[in-house]
């Protein structure tokens, strides 16, 4: 993927990105064996935000992923190339939102999350998110030591900063393990969600 897409991350914003992807992550594997979002599908959506954050470590990563889930070659150079005209017919307001989840940075909309909880109930909706979060935190670090290393060839994005390209991936393994083990307590005592079910807003 060509370095003139790549997203710069701000360190602030991946701070916030930690955060959620571990939260995320939790959500994702707690809920695994109720098998209740397919790997298919986690792909397709991972796929859709790398795309749209042009990180070229997260997407080589997940292409080897998406093929071992059963997704065509064709399939995961589509979603790469930013086309979605042939995603499964079920999974497409799910990788739309997840694009759009990208290119609003972070933004969930009120109307976009009554969207796809009117498509795939309130529960899938949560994974749906917990992936479309965790794909950007790790687009983040992986943006940024892609920044890093272009600097060293001489190649440097002129709106990217050193202090970012060293700190967002440092932060990001620091923070990670620490924020996965409080959302793992947390989460004996309470309910993890990224959706308000009383009033169906983005629960930040």
């Amino acid at each position: 993927m060509a370095q003139k897409h790549s997203r710069v991350f701000k360190v602030r914003n991946q701070i916030k990105n930690i955060y959620f992807g571990a939260k995320g992550f939790v959500l994702l594997r707690s809920s695994k064996r109720k098998r209740i979002m397919n790997k298919m599908l986690k792909e397709e959506i991972m796929l859709a935000v790398t795309e749209v954050n042009g990180c070229s470590m997260c997407s080589f990563v997940h292409t080897k992923i998406a093929l071992s889930s059963g997704m065509s070659n064709e399939d995961i150079k589509e979603i790469l190339d930013g086309n979605t005209n042939n995603i499964p017919l079920e999974d497409a307001v799910a990788v739309l939102f997840a694009q759009n989840f990208a290119y609003t940075k972070e933004e969930v909309t009120i109307e976009g999350l009554r969207r796809i909880i009117e498509e795939y109930g309130e529960d899938k909706s949560n994974l749906i998110i917990a992936a479309c979060n965790m794909i950007t935190m790790t687009n983040g670090m992986g943006t940024s030591m892609d920044h890093f290393y272009n600097r060293l060839l001489f190649k440097r994005n002129k709106n990217s900063n050193l202090f970012g390209e060293i700190m967002n991936p440092l932060l990001t393994m620091l923070l990670f393990p620490v924020l996965v083990l409080y959302f793992i307590l947390l989460r004996l005592f309470s309910k993890l969600s990224f959706i308000n079910s009383k009033k169906i807003l983005p629960n930040w």
